[in-house]
């Protein structure tokens, strides 16, 4: 299947930044999630040829992550993550709509806070670290690097397409074309993944105080943002469910949230068609 999008890499910091891009008109960029197998092409290539129609859609690979190296430790940090988004953005010299799922609802965030000049409207997407602080254990320990949580385990395909069931909602997702792909991300990344989280993530705390900004979790400044803000959620999502994010809800000024059924973490690839349209609509709207 011939791919909706042009791969294309532009210097950041030294870093050869690897980015997907389709289509024209206000800049849409697109943050993926913090999984060792995550990168631009598994968290948005169904959405990008959708939203192509209406937007530049950018949706880059973080330092460390996908086909984007990064340097031990200086990019183990969230906030390194968040900056080198911010001069990835001055690279391309774009003010844009930012949209982060999971772990890049945080990064989006960050982005506004620093930047609020390159940003146009925000999208949080299933994000339980951009909405609330980990929960201390034993709950906390499924978030964590370690046994219970994220172990980052050695890269096998048959492990990965167990993985990819309970993943999924819709099954028919788990294609040998997906699992391969993730299988080839996390080979790539498994080393530094495993590096970043023994130094950032290894206890509950070591991760809240990786997610805080100025002093406090990133969710607790949501009064402060000056954008309209898009919540997309999943019933099914696992971690943050609709309710867990309501009191991030309650501190944005100018919010909407949209709960799609029978979808899992990536709802944007179980419905990426309606998913589209939502953010499409929203992008557009008058606030």
């Amino acid at each position: 299947m011939a791919k909706a999008w042009t791969d294309k890499y532009v210097e950041v910091d030294g870093i050869k930044t690897h980015y997907l891009e389709a289509g024209q008109g206000e800049p849409l960029l697109l943050i993926h999630g913090g999984g060792v197998s995550s990168c631009a092409e598994v968290n948005y290539g169904s959405v990008m040829g959708p939203l192509s129609a209406n937007f530049r859609v950018i949706a880059v690979d973080n330092v460390g992550y996908g086909l984007t190296p990064g340097r031990a430790p200086e990019h183990f940090s969230a906030e390194a993550q968040g900056k080198h988004l911010i001069k990835f953005m001055e690279a391309l010299d774009i003010r844009a709509h930012v949209g982060g799922n999971s772990h890049g609802g945080w990064l989006c965030q960050y982005v506004a806070h620093e930047a609020p000049d390159r940003v146009l409207r925000l999208i949080v997407i299933n994000s339980l670290n951009g909405t609330q602080a980990i929960p201390p254990e034993p709950e906390g320990l499924k978030y964590i690097f370690g046994p219970q949580g994220h172990s980052h385990e050695e890269p096998d395909r048959d492990r990965i397409r167990e993985g990819m069931k309970k993943f999924y909602v819709d099954q028919a997702l788990v294609t040998d074309e997906r699992v391969e792909l993730h299988y080839e991300i996390a080979v790539k990344n498994r080393d530094f993944a495993l590096e970043r989280a023994t130094a950032r993530s290894s206890s509950v705390d070591m991760l809240n105080e990786d997610l805080s900004y100025r002093g406090k979790h990133i969710s607790e400044h949501a009064d402060r943002l000056e954008m309209p803000v898009l919540m997309t959620w999943s019933r099914e999502n696992r971690g943050s469910t609709p309710e867990d994010a309501m009191d991030f809800f309650n501190r944005v000024r100018d919010v909407e949230m949209h709960v799609f059924p029978n979808a899992g973490h990536h709802v944007m690839t179980e419905h990426p068609q309606r998913w589209s349209s939502v953010v499409t609509d929203f992008l557009k709207s008058d606030r």
